[in-house]
């Protein structure tokens, strides 16, 4: 029995379904890898479901192939700075760069023992700078991975931590992922400003065509219906994943049958959480521009019983935020496919 080659999960880089995004890959690749980087960081910001953890985790695993990098992936939420002593120590043991060396975590003291000496060093940031001296005596570079950053008290300290053993001359790089208020949020916080001139990179959708190649080849179909139903995913990465798992699962369902459980699947592990996570104003602009049936932006503002000030503020942070995009003079529609009959169905039965 041939397994279904697209993948439901989140963050799961698909096997055989994968449309890869190379151009980022060897920008990030290329500039992390040059003799005078012009940066250090990036951040990688998208709705839910564009495809940012797939994409951080294909960089990553690419670096982690090669002899002269250090890869280290933190769980946010973690003490970050903890963390990353222990898996740069975990990580350069590999290759024996620590020998005999221990790190002790007892309540909220992490201590280091180097070798053979008996002093115990208790200051993280002096643990840090200790691993990265012998890392870089080595020649090697280290690339550190955080996926759905967020502006917390750990991720400040983390982000100065950075901060400093860059300004140390140390090659330590960092590759984060986040929504793009969080991501805003943790930038013009007064203790990480600096992180302001971090470069983002704003995932596009997937190109139709590539995905329209991959339902031709997994879906046994001609090409233009390939393209038909590429269209319908608008390029949404998760979209792409979850339509082609229906349409290869039941293939024999007419399309109105697969697209309902399409819509149930991106309602309840995908849009809810979106619409969710919107303001009262930003859901009231959604149900307006579901509800006048036209893509009009004086409809929509008519609709939505906003003044133009506070109608035009919402739309820009709407469109920031990638629910809505401007499709022509004065027109607006939903980024997301079939995002209007998720918010038809709110309307109707919640």
């Amino acid at each position: 029995m041939i397994s279904n080659p697209f993948n439901l999960m989140y963050g799961r880089i698909p096997n055989e379904s994968f449309v890869e995004r190379d151009y980022i890959v060897d920008n990030v690749m290329s500039v992390f890898s040059g003799d005078n980087p012009s940066t250090m960081a990036y951040a990688i910001t998208g709705v839910r479901g564009s495809g940012k953890t797939v994409l951080l985790r294909d960089i990553t695993n690419k670096f982690s192939q090669k002899k002269d990098w250090i890869t280290v992936n933190l769980n946010f939420g973690s003490d970050l700075v903890v963390s990353l002593a222990n898996k740069l120590l975990h990580a350069g043991s590999k290759d024996k760069l620590f020998l005999n060396w221990k790190i002790t975590v007892t309540a909220s003291i992490v201590s280091l023992t180097m070798g053979r000496s008996k002093e115990q060093i208790t200051d993280p940031e002096i643990i840090i700078e200790e691993l990265l001296k012998k890392i870089k005596k080595s020649k090697k570079r280290v690339l550190i991975a955080i996926d759905e950053v967020n502006n917390t008290k750990e991720m400040r300290y983390f982000a100065n931590v950075f901060q400093t053993v860059i300004g140390r001359g140390y090659d330590v790089f960092l590759l984060m992922t986040g929504l793009e208020n969080n991501i805003l949020s943790l930038f013009n916080n007064k203790a990480t400003s600096f992180l302001a001139r971090t470069p983002k990179i704003k995932l596009n959708p997937l190109d139709i065509k590539e995905i329209a190649m991959k339902y031709q080849k997994h879906l046994g179909l001609n090409m233009e219906r390939s393209i038909e139903l590429a269209k319908i995913t608008k390029g949404y990465a998760f979209a792409y994943q979850v339509l082609g798992y229906y349409l290869f699962e039941d293939s024999d369902l007419p399309l109105e049958s697969i697209l309902n459980k399409f819509d149930s699947y991106m309602r309840n592990n995908g849009y809810d959480v979106i619409f969710n996570d919107l303001t009262s104003t930003e859901k009231k602009f959604c149900l307006a521009l579901e509800e006048c049936n036209s893509q009009d932006v004086s409809e929509v503002a008519k609709a939505s019983k906003m003044n133009s000030n506070n109608f035009n503020k919402y739309r820009l942070i709407l469109i920031e935020k990638g629910i809505i995009e401007s499709v022509g003079y004065g027109k607006i529609s939903f980024v997301l496919p079939r995002f209007n009959e998720f918010v038809s169905y709110v309307r109707l039965y919640r």
